[in-house]
């Protein structure tokens, strides 16, 4: 069993089978061998010890010594040819397996151990199992009374096994839990690092640990408890069989009703079957594993690996259609019906509230959790058919959370290549916009994240995981909520990182939460529980989302002005708005100022305020009463001093009041100003475009 591996799980299985052929060979041979002794015995007791005939004893020990000899060769060969294939048959079948997605990829992987146990240590067993109804046979030819003890032994000891074993279940359970719920806790201990020595956290951590390990160690007292006296019991049973079948040969012998060479004979293949048929008793949960593993492994063939498909040039366009992902239990799909279509090379954002299903949309867009209603195609490809070599170099991911494995970061970027291209790997630092950062460190590309999980902060870490993503320069990347854990500076490297990529004709998903890399996307879509409720360009897009207008009253006192600032900063959520935003708040406080100085200042006197982004540069302030006022006079005589003031031959203009004042400034820093009196109500109108924005649009 040498060379390449087959391609299938069931293809693994298959090769299995000769090596059945020389163990079953071998397994005759050994049991058979199991009569050396008896007949030994009976032939010295019955014809050596009567005639005092050495020359007879001395034959009788020669082919004894060859028989034994011949078994001991084939007990060794026997063992070799099962240890060969079980370490033939692991690497075999996950090479079989890896292959086919990580669907339940753990779960077959412990299925080959299974497998792999089975054949290094139950195989031989197994083999033996055949033979019973000779030994059987053997033992009736004897005399059929030595049955009647085999059948009483083997159920005494069957009775005894499954009495032990549940009595100890309840407790091996408990001891299980409270074991895996001691290493969740020291995982958690050594996750928190130097944070759970500042707190009390690493103090309660390592309490609650010493407490499981005491709830260990009560449970597996008692789970051992029914099995130590199963096990007492068991052998006293078995000592107890040969001594009934030495006592029933002795009482045949007497009756002149069997020899003496007869009863050793009986009694030492009555053991040897006792041995075989308790054996199998514990082989029975082992066997039942074996087959429900062999039937997992055997299921991965049908449809996993049958159809994948390999394609190294794909254009770069998406095309998703109907997808849908139930939650089950009666609840609201995950995703319902959402279909859209990218162009090679566009960008697309996809925004929605938390829990609306935007990481949910993208996984399946990758294929990482591909939908199971719907299709995800890449160019005109299912992605559940793209084979591993395929999504591995045109597709690019990053999770919100990078995790990276024991190893340097040079490896880690790399994805553990073993043929890794150092010139790519910095390449792709240098894009991603972290070989600075690296190559700052005492190691740089060699640091081990293994042993210092540490030497990176976590936004760190996701540019060097968005790196890792573009290593291969995937046609394909998808990114989840790419910023979240970036300062600004990060943030800036990121969209500088997007935009060559998107240069370069790679396809990019990205969820976005903050906004600020939304103006990178060509196009947006907009999920709500699930459901796709707007998609298309991305400023008509950020428009519509922005036209959702957003309300605030405020009394007409000089208390209230605080409020008014707050809601209007928190309008705004992209990193980089900051003198947007600060101009927005200026002119909403000083319109505020001047409607407010205008009619009674009282708490009964209520302002509204509408707030609404016209598109992702531009925005509108409205303010409104239900008051009628004459300030039409006041408004003109405003804008003639702004004007005044701009023309270079202007003569001192009149001074203008506080209120007047606080108008002057609105409309200066506004692109647009619009003053409406009509039926009993007043209202102002303001438009702030987004002025660092447009200039670096025009540069």
């Amino acid at each position: 069993m040498s060379g390449s591996y087959p391609a299938t799980p069931k293809d693994v299985l298959r090769a299995l089978r000769p090596v059945a052929v020389p163990v079953v060979i071998f397994a005759s041979v050994t049991n058979l061998a199991v009569l050396v002794s008896p007949l030994f015995m009976m032939h010295v007791l019955d014809r050596v010890v009567p005639s005092g005939n050495m020359a007879t004893l001395a034959l009788l020990g020669l082919l004894a010594a060859g028989a034994l000899m011949t078994n001991a060769v084939v007990e060794f060969l026997r063992d070799r040819i099962l240890t060969r294939s079980a370490v033939w048959f692991e690497p075999a079948a996950a090479a079989a397996v890896l292959p086919m997605g990580a669907q339940n990829r753990t779960d077959r992987l412990r299925d080959i151990s299974t497998i792999r146990d089975f054949l290094r240590s139950g195989a031989g067993t197994a083999a033996d199992l055949p033979w019973l109804p000779f030994f059987v046979l053997a033992i009736a030819l004897i005399h059929p009374l030595f049955l009647v003890i085999l059948i009483a032994g083997v159920g005494l000891l069957a009775g005894v096994k499954a009495l032990g074993q549940s009595l100890a279940k309840t407790a091996e359970d408990r001891a299980g839990q409270a074991r895996e719920a001691s290493l969740s806790t020291l995982r958690a201990l050594e996750r928190e690092g130097p944070l759970a020595d500042m707190m009390s956290i690493g103090r309660n951590l390592g309490q609650r640990y010493q407490q499981l390990l005491g709830q260990v160690a009560d449970a597996t007292v008692t789970a051992t408890r029914p099995d130590h006296a199963a096990g007492a019991v068991g052998r006293m049973v078995r000592l107890g069989v040969q001594l009934s079948t030495l006592s029933l040969g002795a009482y045949l012998v007497t009756q002149s009703a069997l020899s003496a060479g007869g009863m050793i004979g009986a009694s030492i293949i009555v053991a040897k079957t006792v041995g075989i048929l308790e054996a199998s008793l514990g082989l029975i949960p082992q066997a039942l594993q074996v087959r429900h593993a062999a039937q997992n492994l055997s299921r991965m063939d049908q449809g996993a690996g049958a159809f994948q498909t390999a394609i190294h040039d794909l254009s770069g366009a998406v095309t998703v259609q109907g997808l849908t992902y139930p939650r089950g239990g009666g609840a609201a799909p995950r995703l319902e019906r959402v279909s859209l279509k990218i162009a090679p090379g566009e960008c697309l954002a996809i925004l929605g509230e938390s829990g609306s299903g935007k990481s949910t949309l993208l996984t399946a867009m990758c294929g990482a959790d591909a939908a199971p209603i719907g299709n995800v195609f890449l160019d005109e490809t299912d992605v559940r058919t793209l084979d591993e070599s395929t999504r591995s170099t045109q597709i690019g991911y990053l999770p919100q959370r990078a995790q990276f494995l024991a190893g340097s970061i040079a490896e880690n970027i790399a994805c553990f290549d073993d043929a890794r291209d150092d010139q790519k790997v910095i390449a792709a630092a240098r894009l991603a916009g972290v070989h600075g950062l690296i190559s700052a460190l005492p190691r740089a590309y060699e640091t081990d994240l293994g042993a210092d999980p540490f030497a990176l902060s976590d936004g760190q870490k996701q540019r060097v995981a968005l790196a890792r993503a573009i290593y291969q320069r995937p046609r394909y990347l998808f990114l989840d909520e790419p910023n979240a854990l970036l300062d600004h500076l990060g943030e800036r490297q990121l969209g500088d990182a997007i935009a060559r990529l998107k240069a370069a004709g790679t396809t990019v998903v990205m969820t976005v939460h903050r906004m600020a890399i939304v103006n990178l996307a060509d196009k947006a879509a907009v999920l709500e529980r699930g459901r796709l409720i707007d998609f298309g360009p991305r400023a008509d897009i950020v428009g519509r989302l922005a036209n959702s207008h957003r309300k605030l009253q405020l009394a007409a006192v000089r208390t209230d002005v605080q409020d008014l600032i707050d809601w209007v900063h928190g309008q705004f959520v992209r990193d980089g708005d900051e003198d947007f935003r600060r101009r927005a708040s200026v002119v909403a406080t000083e319109l505020w100022n001047f409607a407010r100085d205008n009619g009674p200042i009282k708490a009964d006197r209520i302002l509204s305020f509408e707030f609404q982004f016209i598109n992702d540069t531009t925005c509108a302030i409205l303010l409104s009463e239900p008051r009628k006022t004459r300030l039409e006079a006041k408004v003109s005589k405003v804008r003639g001093a702004i004007a005044k003031d701009d023309r270079s031959d202007a003569n001192d203009p009149d001074p203008l009041a506080a209120d007047e004042a606080a108008l002057a400034t609105v409309i200066r820093l506004s692109d647009r100003f619009e003053h409406r009196a009509k039926d009993g109500n007043s209202a102002f109108k303001v438009e702030i475009a987004d002025r660092s924005n447009l200039s670096q649009v025009a540069s």
